[in-house]
């Protein structure tokens, strides 16, 4: 169906879905007819379905659908695969549950997709709302982990650039997905957890995957929202934990960077990877002790160097647990071994799924 649905993954949300939902139901310029709303609830304990039913409930009566759905299976990546299953329109927009969308976003986002059905995925462009004031240096050094802020400094097609964009505010062509789906088995590599860690790089998988099938990737700064940002995720401990996840997403989806003529190269093994990231690791240690940071009380100045640091330690980590299984689904998964031919041909042959 030509539209839009509107996937909102939810976990323990009911104290942010409020500003969200109500900013969805005032969009502009495009009939409640052509959207819908759906809340992923993702093992929540709040009672968040009920609360958004609740606000939902409270809009007059003229809106789109609104459905909410279970996903039992614990991470992002999950969530929105069950509110892309689920959906009912061509295009999907993930909205994340602290997200408030300018009016005009949902009708600029299917004029631009409907105007270029080689987009795979699309992009827009976050503001920060910060619960209380804005961290020192956040606009040096901590802006882009937190999905706000240009992204590049290109708009337009980003294929070759950036080639991600964040999954805050992302539109995915539904057909580029299916594809990825039917004839090239696509599953995420990034499950979102790691035993008992939560990692959070499932958009910037989808844009390559998306890609890697011979769609664009796409960033539009015609598409805006505000990021409630609140004081517990701008904390350096928050931070070290973030960057430790962002290093072992990375290490995980190097399947995706391998070429496949050449995955028994030394730089390809394990082994070597883990031995640089350690090399990385003693320098940033060494370069964080001869800079201060252990004698300053602010350790905000010091917030690249931590994430350079600890991003190599969650890739030196996975790397050792997960050690050379990428191989085996290089060689075996249609995604990362079909030929550039067949890929444009998919990509060209858009009426064929």
């Amino acid at each position: 169906m030509n539209g839009i649905s509107v996937i909102v993954c939810c976990f323990n949300s009911a104290a942010r879905l409020t500003p969200t939902l109500r900013h969805l139901y005032n969009q502009k310029g495009i009939p409640p007819s052509h959207f819908e709303v759906i809340i992923v609830d993702n093992c929540s304990t709040d009672g968040t379905a009920h609360k958004a039913r609740e606000i939902w409930d409270g809009f007059h009566s003229d809106k789109p659908s609104f459905r909410i759905v279970a996903e039992r299976k614990a991470g992002l990546s999950a969530a929105r695969q069950r509110g892309i299953e689920s959906s009912l329109y061509n295009y999907v927009l993930f909205c994340d549950d602290d997200n408030w969308l300018q009016e005009n976003y949902l009708s600029s986002a299917i004029g631009i997709l409907s105007a270029n059905p080689f987009i795979g995925v699309l992009g827009g462009i976050g503001e920060p709302v910060f619960e209380f004031q804005e961290p020192p240096f956040f606009w040096i050094n901590q802006y882009h982990a937190l999905a706000v802020g240009n992204q590049t400094n290109v708009v337009g097609d980003i294929t070759d650039l950036r080639g991600v964009v964040y999954g805050a505010g992302m539109v995915v062509n539904k057909q580029a997905f299916n594809i990825l789906k039917l004839k090239y088995r696509f599953d995420f590599q990034v499950s979102d957890r790691l035993e008992n860690r939560l990692l959070s790089s499932g958009d910037h998988e989808l844009c390559l995957a998306i890609k890697k099938i011979g769609f664009r990737i796409y960033l539009s700064d015609k598409l805006s929202f505000r990021h409630f940002i609140p004081h517990s995720r701008t904390t350096i401990p928050y931070y070290k934990k973030l960057f430790f996840g962002f290093g072992t997403a990375y290490a995980m989806l190097q399947v995706y960077r391998v070429n496949p003529m050449e995955i028994n190269s030394l730089r390809n093994d394990y082994r070597y990877n883990m031995l640089r990231c350690l090399k990385k690791i003693i320098s940033l240690q060494i370069k964080l002790l001869t800079n201060g940071y252990y004698l300053n009380n602010s350790k905000y100045k010091y917030v690249d160097i931590l994430h350079a640091l600890y991003s190599s330690r969650g890739q030196l980590i996975a790397h050792f647990k997960l050690k050379n299984a990428f191989k085996s689904k290089v060689l075996t998964l249609p995604i990362f071994n079909t030929s550039s031919e067949e890929i444009t041909l998919s990509a060209t042959n858009l009426n064929g799924i």
